[in-house]
C-alpha cells in the first residue's frame, strides 16, 4: 500500500478529528484489515504552560524546570488521533484501548522545550482479544531525536488468528515488569494508596485532549463493553512516573508499562514500586489483588 504523509504546522485541530470519530463509529472492519502507511510530522512546538501546569496538578508532577517523561505523549496526541481518525484508517477510534506504553527518554528536556514530532502507524496485528497496532513517535530537538515512544492499542473483537506474525510480537514484546514479582533481593522503594475520583476521566481529557467515551462517563463505557468508565492509561502511567520521580534513572532511560486490567472510576488502588539489586525499578498498581498496571523504569 502507497504511504501517506501529514505535515503540519500546528497541532492539527481536534474538533475535525472528533466529528471523523463520531462517523467512524459504523465501520465494521474484517479479518486483518490493511492499516494505511500513514505519518505524520509536525514543525517545532513547545507546551502551553497553562495545560502543563494543570497536568502537573493532576497527575502529582512536582513544578520545576523539567518536563515530565510522559508529557511529549500528551503534546503529540493530536497528531495520533488525527491519525486513527483519517479517512483510510479502517478501525473506529472511539472505544479503542490502551494496551502498552514504551518510552524512552533519551536527554533530559526543559518544561519550554522545543520538539518537532514524527509520528507512524505499523501493520495491524490480529489477536484473541481483537486488532492490535503499534504508533510510534519520535520528538526531535535541534535535529536529534531526544524521545521516543511506542503505543500499542486495541480494537476490540474478532477471534484468534493463525497470522505467525502474532507469535513474533508476543516473543519481540515481553510484559513489562514480567520480572518484577516480589522477591527477597527487591526493597519497597514506594507503597500510596491512590483514589482515583469519578471525574478523573474528564479532567484528563480536558487537558490531554483525549475524549474518548469509555473514559468520560458509564453509561457511554457500558456501550463499549465497561461496566463503569475506565481511567486513560496515560493518566496511571504520568501519576506512576510522577509518584516515584526521585526513583527514576537519568536520563537515558526507559519507561513502560502494560495496562493489563482497567482502572475503574472511581477506584481506590494501590500504587508499589520496587528495587531490586539493579537499578531498574519496577512498579505495579493494584485493585485488591488484582494487577492493573504492571511496568518498569530502567537505564537505556
Amino acid at each position: 500500500m502507497s504511504g501517506l504523509r501529514r505535515d503540519f504546522d500546528h497541532p492539527p485541530a481536534l474538533g475535525p478529528s472528533w466529528l471523523r470519530a463520531l462517523g467512524g463509529l459504523t465501520k465494521r472492519p474484517s479479518g486483518e484489515p490493511p492499516v494505511p502507511q500513514l505519518r505524520t510530522t509536525l514543525q517545532p512546538t513547545r507546551p502551553e504552560p497553562r495545560a502543563l501546569a494543570q497536568y502537573r496538578a493532576l497527575c502529582g508532577f512536582a513544578d520545576g524546570r523539567a518536563l515530565p517523561v510522559t508529557y511529549p505523549q500528551v503534546m503529540a496526541g493530536p497528531l495520533h488521533f488525527h491519525m486513527v481518525t483519517d479517512p483510510s484508517f479502517p478501525l473506529p477510534a472511539a472505544g479503542v484501548v490502551h494496551l502498552r506504553n514504551l518510552i524512552e527518554q533519551r536527554a533530559p528536556l526543559a518544561s519550554d522545550a522545543a520538539l518537532a514530532f514524527e509520528c507512524a502507524l505499523e501493520p495491524a496485528v490480529r489477536t484473541h482479544r481483537g486488532l492490535e497496532i503499534d504508533l510510534e513517535t519520535l520528538a526531535r530537538q535541534d535535529g536529534q531525536v531526544v524521545w521516543r515512544s511506542v503505543i500499542t492499542f486495541l480494537s476490540r473483537g474478532g477471534g484468534r488468528s493463525s497470522s505467525p506474525r502474532e507469535g513474533r510480537r508476543a516473543e519481540s514484546s515481553p510484559e513489562p515488569g514480567a520480572d518484577a514479582a516480589p522477591s527477597g533481593a527487591e526493597v519497597v522503594a514506594r507503597s500510596v494508596v491512590w483514589r482515583v475520583p469519578e471525574d478523573t476521566g474528564r479532567r484528563y481529557a480536558r487537558i490531554a485532549g483525549d475524549f474518548n467515551p469509555i473514559h468520560q462517563h458509564a453509561v457511554a463505557a457500558r456501550l463499549f463493553g465497561f461496566k463503569r468508565a475506565i481511567v486513560h492509561g496515560m493518566y496511571t502511567l504520568a501519576r506512576a512516573a510522577a509518584e516515584c520521580a526521585d526513583d527514576l534513572p537519568g536520563a537515558p532511560f526507559t519507561l513502560e508499562c502494560a495496562f493489563k486490567r482497567p482502572v475503574f472510576l472511581p477506584s481506590t488502588v494501590l500504587f508499589e514500586a520496587r528495587r531490586g539489586s539493579t537499578e531498574a525499578l519496577s512498579f505495579q498498581v493494584r485493585s485488591g489483588d488484582t494487577v492493573c498496571v504492571q511496568g518498569r523504569a530502567s537505564k537505556l
